[in-house]
């Protein structure tokens, strides 16, 4: 199996060297990483070409001519990527050394799974190397329309999933300006089987300033929520009142 890993990134070149060093450093490697530059003022290419040197790993660079968000350059990520097997890598987040190896194992086991994630280490963005808390997997099977009721796989860092899986669900729905993994996942959980590999592979960064990262911007998470709801209301509704209540409750 072919592996691209995605990684969209704006204006964070420390960060975004530390995401590839931790891809580059797998037990298994991808075979391509596709860094989507999302119109960054700095030079990227020049700051990701000394990582390569000596390595046989693949570099796709592809820049938007204007910001377009992270949705978008996923998106676009995948129209350059190669591989039959997708991963997803935010550039302030890196990966513990078997994630790769760990998720193909399941890919290769159970041919019926279209979609497999991990754990997150989750670690501040001043001291990466502490970690500060541990979210586990624990949703595995037909998830929907459990899933109506909560993220119950996490952020897009944790995932993996099969390249057809994503084309059949349509990929990140760019109108999101938050929660846009969650938006997907549902998707997936309607069309396949989704397993999650025990361990905890993904470190999270929680920065300091939460205005930093989409999930801590309240105005973005209001319009999102609006938005899930309304694109979902008819699954929403066949849950009945009670779990429409339920529903609501948590998303708010």
């Amino acid at each position: 199996m072919k592996v691209s890993v995605i990684i969209p990134t704006r204006n964070r070149i420390g960060p975004l060297q530390d995401a590839v060093r931790s891809v580059l450093a797998q037990q298994v490697p991808p075979s391509e990483i596709v860094v989507v530059d999302d119109a960054s003022d700095e030079d990227v290419p020049g700051c990701l070409a000394p990582l390569f040197e000596r390595e046989p790993v693949r570099l796709v660079y592809v820049r938007q001519p204007e910001p377009r968000g992270a949705c978008a350059a996923r998106n676009r990520g995948v129209q350059a990527a190669q591989g039959d097997i997708l991963m997803f890598l935010d550039d302030d987040d890196t990966w513990e050394p078997e994630k790769i190896a760990r998720q193909l194992e399941i890919f290769g086991a159970h041919a019926d799974v279209g979609l497999v994630y991990t754990g997150r280490l989750l670690v501040a963005d001043a001291d990466r190397s502490r970690v500060i808390g541990l979210i586990t997997p624990k949703a595995r099977g037909r998830l929907y329309p459990a899933i109506l009721y909560g993220n119950l796989i996490g952020t897009t860092s944790s995932v993996a999933l099969r390249r057809s899986l994503f084309e059949a669900a349509g990929g990140f729905d760019e109108r999101f300006p938050a929660k846009q993994d969650y938006d997907l996942w549902i998707r997936c959980a309607r069309l396949t089987r989704i397993e999650h590999d025990g361990g905890h592979h993904v470190r999270y960064t929680i920065a300091a300033d939460p205005r930093r990262q989409i999930s801590g911007r309240r105005d973005a998470h209001a319009r999102a929520v609006r938005l899930l709801l309304e694109k979902y209301a008819e699954d929403i509704a066949r849950q009945g009142a009670i779990g429409r209540r339920k529903i609501l409750a948590a998303q708010y």
